[in-house]
């Protein structure tokens, strides 16, 4: 690609010692430029497509302006810091202006600012001067409109390539940036689900790509909701009545055994016309314990005799086999010593063998939450462990 002054038939010869390599920032290699040549106000500009160092890169975007940082440097006394870029998107050249008061015209047409338009091999780009130069002001583009793909090794998309990241660009409000950001994290959490992919990307792209020119008007939270009061919580739904044979199934909840919560749905009983009695339990045994709350119906309540005062018991024996270590215990199961592979899962959910017992032990049956709790999956163990607590207990 060469950018030439109009009045120069053809470029400089690369032997007259003006031509200077990487100008601009970020450099690239394969861009050249040279000083503008006498009676002239523009320098001539070179890029080469096919370089190694490019080639297998996402194409720059190049800048024209009296910037330092621009590829194109102009003249700062004619010129403004930045006029317009150049970009490519795979063989297709664009120009895009840069700055509202400082129009770039195509072949006589001005073109839009922030709007890309194509370029075509001999057109000519009128750049604006601040005051009148000596010399030409409008460069004559010439372009290798070859489909070889050794010319033109360049077709992977550049980055950034939306205008939210030109320094130059608008400030765009934060309402709309918001939402590109969260369309976007919408759109790789969408990948991960594999739902609407494409519509997500699609919609994305889209609000990048046009929030800068179509403005939606939105009401910031940082002037108008800040030191606002809270918005009141909704009242909650109110208890309604359940079908008997769903209070029958609650009346059997429990809670686990050690844990302090509520009864589930205890208002929706209420209103089903459960009364809620919590009867203490025997607490002196086990301090882990604590007070069930127990369902009972107004008729069973109504039909229980009051019950007479008792004289304090004595308390109850301990089985002596549930006062063994869980180690001891795991020990004297089995001869063959296979049941301490489960000891470091058993004490780290369990304090005592007496606690295993009274949760999980009834009416002569193991319950089947301790195998999980205990991590005890295979038949045989679980067979020997049944067989103990029925002969000791």
């Amino acid at each position: 690609m060469w950018l030439i002054p109009v009045g120069l038939t053809e470029p400089s010869s690369w032997t007259d010692g003006g031509w200077f390599e990487k100008p601009g920032h970020p450099c690239f290699d394969g861009c050249w430029i040279h000083v503008p040549c006498k009676g002239q106000c523009l320098p001539e500009f070179h890029l080469v497509e096919d370089h190694d160092k490019i080639k297998d890169e996402p194409f720059p975007e190049l800048y024209v302006g009296s910037g330092p940082d621009c590829h194109v440097r102009l003249d700062p006394k004619l010129f403004p810091a930045r006029v317009c870029r150049f970009l490519k998107r795979k063989n297709v050249w664009y120009i895009e202006t840069l700055h509202p008061n400082h129009q770039v015209s195509l072949q006589g047409a001005t073109l839009e600012t922030g709007r890309r338009s194509r370029l075509n091999n001999g057109e000519v780009i009128g750049l604006p001067a601040l005051r009148a130069a000596n010399g030409t002001t409008s460069y004559r583009i010439e372009i290798d409109d070859s489909e070889d793909k050794d010319t033109h090794p360049n077709r992977y998309p550049t980055r950034f390539p939306c205008r939210s990241s030109l320094l130059d660009a608008p400030e765009a409000p934060e309402e709309l940036r918001r939402l590109a950001w969260q369309t976007d994290q919408m759109r790789r959490r969408s990948e991960n689900d594999q739902v609407r992919v494409a519509d997500w990307s699609n919609f994305s792209q889209y609000v990048k790509q046009h929030y800068l020119r179509h403005g939606i008007q939105c009401t910031s939270w940082k002037e108008t909701g800040r030191g606002t009061p809270w918005d009141p919580k909704p009242p909650s739904f109110p208890a309604r009545p359940l079908p008997p044979w769903i209070c029958e199934l609650l009346q059997d909840e429990r809670p686990v055994s050690g844990v302090g919560r509520p009864l589930p749905f205890a208002s929706s009983l209420r209103a089903s016309g459960m009364e809620l009695v919590f009867l203490p339990q025997d607490c002196t045994e086990e301090p882990t314990d604590i007070c069930v709350p127990v369902v009972e119906t107004q008729e069973s309540v109504a039909a229980t005799p009051p019950e007479e005062t008792e004289v304090a018991s004595e308390p109850a024996e301990v089985n002596p086999h549930l006062l063994m270590s869980i180690h001891d215990w795991l020990e004297s199961i089995d001869d063959s010593l296979f049941m301490l592979q489960y000891y470091d899962r058993v004490i780290s959910n369990f304090d005592s063998l007496k606690q295993i017992h009274d949760i999980y032990f009834h009416a002569g049956r193991l319950d089947a939450g301790f195998f999980v709790a205990a991590g005890i999956t295979k038949l045989g163990h679980k067979r020997i462990i049944e067989k103990w607590f029925r002969e000791k207990c």
